[in-house]
């Protein structure tokens, strides 16, 4: 069973690479990347060799291995046919057997070696001696079974949610913790590490609590034999084993009820009926009274405002935790937390798919386009408003200039309404389709159509900055004014004339849009949802 598993996940991989161009690519830069993990962990685990530190770090990153096990085969659930139950579900098959081939499957692949031998690192930074290279060995394995038995049960657990509505809208909200780690290890750990602020012995007290976790078991396993302690070492090994073992076995008792047990995941939900709450208002109204459920409801929607906190606090963070902390970092943060609200509005005909046809039967003339996209401004505008306020009287806060929150505001008021505009004439003048894969819970660009996606994504920052330049050079300009006086201007001045930019873009994108709307469809056709 092991080996038929193994050779239909291998034959997977094998037909992936040969079903387009973008599967090719995407499979050559995940092992090019599964690459340079491996080399990367190994070369970071082996330069702690003598140092105090070694085994918390080292412990640190067991963990986060684990954690990365853990998260990531939720939000890829279902692209691996071997992994989800409940497609071997008729086939007569024993329990045992099955859930042995799955593991082997599960450890097959460029991410599991990737996995393993970064992972033999310790082999370097940590142990030493015989005993403790030995100890080091049965650790690592033992560590990455860890992993994939951790991820198989979790899975299979959830195997019937997962294919739910919500179990789907679970895995996209699982999106903003990773991307959050992502900037904090691409921007924030960088920028400390370089103020000196982050060095080995920061770890220090994470272990207290850490060591008697599964990945912090295996660690110290390889520092006990290193030492001499050889029977606590091997008692540590024990530990961890038994852990696994118990893990298997609720995990074999998971697979066996999903075996067995009904699939109600594609069963119909209660529908509610409920009247437009801004409907008396018009076109205009039930625009935004629609788009505000979009908003609420729609797990993309809410992704995208999660990850546009995300860059602000980011992009701003690691310089105000630096030594010489800036208030003018503000500004920065303010200006990319408008540019994403643009970024991710850009393409309103694709996000909505199909169903924007039956939206153009009612656009008939300019006035009717106007009343549509200012509609779904109006909503962007409500929810981002408070949003980057908040997170910009936020970091004004961590940098000790409270008063300067309210130039970011007036940059973000000021941001905001570029974005809407700009986000108004890339929907109407390169608009592109959205697709959703197999096994990713978001929605994508459609193949042949990155060039657009990016286009989107630069027009905006750079139209942005360059739209927020006069707000900017007011702040500069008044920065000896009186503070009671200064601030209440520039936000009132910012607001103001982040309104003339958004209205000044719905204008044009309708008069752009009146005779594209037979074009328009067809990209809202194409986009796959």
């Amino acid at each position: 069973m092991a080996r038929l598993l193994v050779q239909l996940k291998l034959r997977l991989l094998r037909n992936a690479l040969r079903s387009s161009t973008r599967a090719k690519a995407s499979f050559a830069l995940s092992t090019i990347f599964a690459g340079l993990v491996a080399v990367g962990t190994f070369t970071g685990l082996a330069l702690l060799r003598g140092q105090s530190t070694s085994v918390d770090v080292t412990a640190v990153v067991f963990t986060l291995f684990a954690f990365g096990w853990l998260m990531l085969p939720l939000i890829a659930f279902g692209l691996d046919g071997t992994l989800d139950p409940a497609t071997l579900a008729l086939y007569p098959l024993r329990t045992r057997p099955l859930a042995v081939g799955l593991l082997a499957a599960s450890a097959t692949g460029a991410w599991p070696l990737a996995n393993l031998l970064g992972l033999l690192g310790v082999t370097v930074g940590l142990a030493s001696g015989a005993l403790g290279l030995l100890t080091a060995l049965v650790a690592v394995v033992l560590e990455v079974l860890f992993c994939i038995t951790l991820a198989r049960f979790v899975t299979t657990s959830m195997a019937g949610l997962l294919r739910s509505r919500r179990g789907k809208d679970l895995a996209a909200f699982l999106f903003i913790p990773l991307f959050a780690l992502y900037e904090v290890f691409t921007q924030v750990v960088p920028r400390l590490a370089a103020n000196g602020k982050l060095t080995t012995s920061s770890f220090g007290g994470v272990d207290s609590w850490l060591r008697w976790l599964p990945p912090g078991l295996a660690a110290h396993a390889i520092q006990d034999a290193s030492t001499g302690h050889a029977g606590t070492a091997l008692l540590r090994l024990a530990l961890l084993a038994a852990i696994i073992i118990v893990l298997g076995w609720l995990w074999i008792r998971a697979l066996s009820h999903a075996l067995v047990t009904a699939d109600t995941s594609t069963q119909s939900s209660q529908v509610r009926g409920g009247k437009l709450p801004l409907a008396r208002y018009g076109l205009r109204g039930t625009v935004a009274a629609r788009f505000w459920i979009y908003q609420r409801r729609d797990p993309t929607a809410l992704i995208f405002w999660g990850i546009n906190a995300v860059i602000m606090m980011a992009v701003s963070v690691s310089a105000i935790l630096g030594r010489n902390p800036h208030p003018g970092i503000l500004i920065l943060s303010a200006v990319f937390g408008a540019a994403f609200v643009g970024i991710f509005h850009a393409n309103a005909v694709g996000w909505t798919g199909p169903p924007f046809v039956l939206d153009a039967m009612a656009l008939s003339n300019r006035r009717t386009l106007r009343a549509y996209l200012s509609g779904q401004n109006v909503v962007i505008a409500v929810i981002a408003v408070p949003l980057l306020t908040a997170i910009s009287f936020g970091l004004a806060l961590l940098a000790n200039f409270p008063a300067y929150g309210f130039l970011g505001m007036a940059v973000d008021l000021a941001g905001i309404g570029a974005a809407l505009a700009l986000g108004n004439l890339f929907t109407v003048t390169m608009p592109f389709p959205i697709e959703k894969r197999a096994g990713s819970p978001i929605r994508t660009t459609a193949a042949g159509y990155t060039s657009y996606g990016v286009a989107g994504t630069f027009g905006n920052l750079f139209g942005v900055g360059l739209a927020v330049a006069p707000v900017i050079v007011a702040i500069v300009l008044t920065g000896h004014a009186p503070a009671a006086v200064r601030m209440p201007i520039l936000v009132l001045c910012a607001a103001g004339y982040g309104l003339l930019l958004a209205w000044i873009g719905v204008r044009i994108a309708a008069r752009a849009a009146e005779h594209k709307l037979p074009e328009l469809c067809q990209v809202a056709i194409r986009s796959k949802l």
